[in-house]
């Protein structure tokens, strides 16, 4: 993240410290009107009692990518207001200034902060002495945290510092895997009505009912899906103004999160997370996978299976029991190659000249086969891959231990696809 972020000279800073300093002496205490836990108006009095400058500003950077300041409080009266309400109803909404709460040791940054300089402690105290003590430093710079190969900052995502660390400790075990893919003023730029897919334009359709901050990602989106889902439809099960999948990848648009439990769905191959454009970045999509030490990843490591398809999009069947008002979306995957061969030639004879394209996937390849579709067979195995399958069929929902073991083992290689 510290490679794309951009960083502001330090007297940029130094004005809004000043400022800070300036309304803290004016009110240390002050009445909050918030909305309380059962969504009642309530006002609550809370009084701040010191103010830290911390990280690369407390240590004399040239160039900061912003203000990190750690308060400590007490609360007076009443419930306790969000931390956002609190500091806006105190200093406004300066940009690029980090709150966090507690003591240097030990607040809500989830990261003890050694270099801290102690800047208010009270109404009329000479916090423009404290200011003054930090000395410009040609050398300083942002401090290395072990967060820092999650590629977006922490304002940008809607999760907790204990719960950015987790990833980045998962990531250096290898159980998850990503990449950022950065977007250009070009990828932001309309896509040419010619250009746009039949595919694309249901998102188009959509985009109207959206924020214009994430309408200003559609177009960015569509070339990201173009190469990473080119076969993916759309769908939006949560919520279509921040929330929606192409194939196996999920996006969430906005100040995005990444579920706890991420890659217990079948269906999902990958987590894209896309917060608004913002002049101080980074911008653009943190792509999130299953990385090599995954058990999903390991199971699959040896796994494969034959599909058939035109075009480079499998052939999916719709399936209607007599008995039910809706059906479900079917895929027929194959354990050898001669088993897809054969069913391909009664396609072709039965539909005319030959056209039908046998193709293979292996690995965690075979999961953007699974989201294309409600049910898998395999063999004998009929296996409910969504929810409505699953009621559609009265069975549970099939696991990943069970879909390995209907899967063939990769042990020679693929023969060349054949039409």
């Amino acid at each position: 993240m510290a490679a794309l972020e951009k960083r502001y000279p330090r007297e940029s800073f130094t004005r809004k410290l000043t400022r800070i300093c300036q309304k803290l002496d004016e009110a240390s205490t002050r009445a909050i009107a918030h909305k309380d836990f059962f969504n009642k108006a309530v006002t609550s009095r809370v009084e701040i009692t010191s103010l830290w400058a911390v990280g690369s500003y407390a240590r004399g950077a040239l160039m900061c990518g912003d203000l990190d300041l750690v308060l400590e409080y007490q609360l007076v009266e009443g419930p306790h207001p969000a931390p956002r309400t609190m500091t806006k109803t105190f200093f406004g909404a300066p940009p690029y200034v980090s709150y966090y709460f507690g003591k240097p040791e030990s607040s809500t940054s989830g990261v003890a902060f050694p270099d801290a300089i102690v800047i208010w402690t009270e109404p009329g105290c000479d916090w423009r002495a404290a200011i003054d003590s930090i000395k410009p430093v040609h050398s300083a710079g942002r401090a290395a945290r072990e967060t820092d190969s999650i590629p977006l900052r922490p304002e940008q995502l809607y999760m907790e510092a204990e719960r950015l660390q987790e990833l980045a400790a998962q990531e250096r075990k290898g159980l998850v895997d990503w990449e950022f893919v950065e977007f250009t003023s070009a990828d932001l730029d309309p896509v040419p009505a010619e250009e746009v897919s039949d595919r694309d334009r249901k998102l188009l359709r959509i985009a109207p009912m959206m924020g214009k901050k994430s309408q200003a990602l559609i177009p960015a989106i569509i070339r990201l899906m173009a190469r990473y889902e080119p076969n993916g439809g759309w769908g939006s099960s949560d919520s279509y103004r921040v929330k929606f999948s192409c194939g196996a990848t999920a996006l969430h648009l906005g100040r995005p999160a990444l579920p706890h439990n991420p890659f217990e769905e079948l269906t999902i191959k990958q987590y894209a997370l896309l917060p608004h454009i913002s002049r101080k970045g980074p911008n653009g999509a943190w792509v999130i996978r299953r990385g090599p030490n995954h058990p999903d990843t390991k199971a699959l490591a040896n796994r494969h299976a034959y599909y058939l398809g035109s075009q480079g999009y499998p052939e999916t069947v719709a399936y209607r029991d007599r008995s039910k008002i809706w059906s479900t979306e079917m895929l027929e995957l194959f354990s050898t190659h001669e088993d897809a061969e054969e069913f391909a030639a009664m396609l072709d004879e039965e539909r005319g000249p030959p056209n039908t394209v046998i193709s293979r996937a292996e690995g965690l390849d075979l999961i953007s086969l699974f989201a294309l579709v409600d049910v898998v067979e395999i063999g004998e195995h009929q296996l409910a891959i969504t929810r409505a399958s699953a009621a559609y069929f009265e069975r549970d929902k099939a696991k990943m231990d069970e879909i390995v073991a209907a899967l063939p083992l990769a042990i020679n290689p693929a023969p060349a696809p054949s039409a």
